[in-house]
């Protein structure tokens, strides 16, 4: 879809059946914190559904596929993951919501004079705006310092130096990745796996 022409989706069509969902950025912020944990359960995931869909009494495979597909910002089947920046030619995480939060909002605010204290933002346009941040605010500087490739070759002995410095600094390595069995999940949705015999099997 285009952001030009067509609304952001506030319901999703499964089954034929139009459901509501809670479609704003806090609501997505808190399925992602849900889905890291070690070992990602049915009652687990039954938790993330029922935060997101409003008013559904019976879960299908459809309704993980689309909850999903909306956590991507409707990307398509291939590239979908669950949206971060781009982690840089060094292939490491570029960012973490909850450890990053005060600088997503601080940057925000700089750039965009947007309080997200007081936004309801649809969380594709909370994506949008967090994707273009400029390189004036503090996350992006440390964006660039987590995503540096330190062994590049043009970098002086001493910017090698800095830079991993920074890198042990503000590091994101002890940040816990989405759990395996949420990847799993997500590889089946993608790939035409069984998700519901993942979930039986991690009940």
């Amino acid at each position: 879809m285009s952001v030009l022409t067509e609304a952001f989706p506030e319901t999703l069509v499964v089954g034929g059946v139009e459901y509501p969902i809670h479609w704003d950025f806090r609501t997505v912020l808190k399925c992602d914190k849900l889905l890291r944990v070690e070992n990602l359960d049915g009652n687990r995931l039954l938790e993330v559904l029922d935060s997101f869909y409003q008013d559904v009494k019976e879960y299908t495979e459809e309704h993980i596929e689309k909850m999903f597909w909306f956590f991507s910002c409707g990307r398509e089947k291939g590239i979908r993951r669950f949206p971060r920046k781009a982690a840089g030619i060094n292939d490491k995480q570029a960012f973490d919501f909850e450890t990053d939060a005060s600088l997503i909002y601080a940057g925000f605010i700089q750039q965009y004079g947007i309080n997200l204290q007081r936004e309801d933002m649809h969380w594709w346009k909370f994506m949008i705006l967090l994707e273009n941040l400029g390189s004036n605010t503090k996350l992006s500087k440390i964006m660039e310092y987590r995503t540096i490739d330190v062994n590049n070759k043009n970098l002086s002995k001493e910017m090698r130096t800095f830079y991993r410095a920074m890198q042990r600094y503000y590091g994101l390595d002890q940040v816990p990745e989405l759990d395996k069995k949420a990847k799993e999940i997500e590889d089946a949705l993608m790939n035409g796996g069984d998700v519901m015999k993942l979930l039986e099997g991690s009940e």
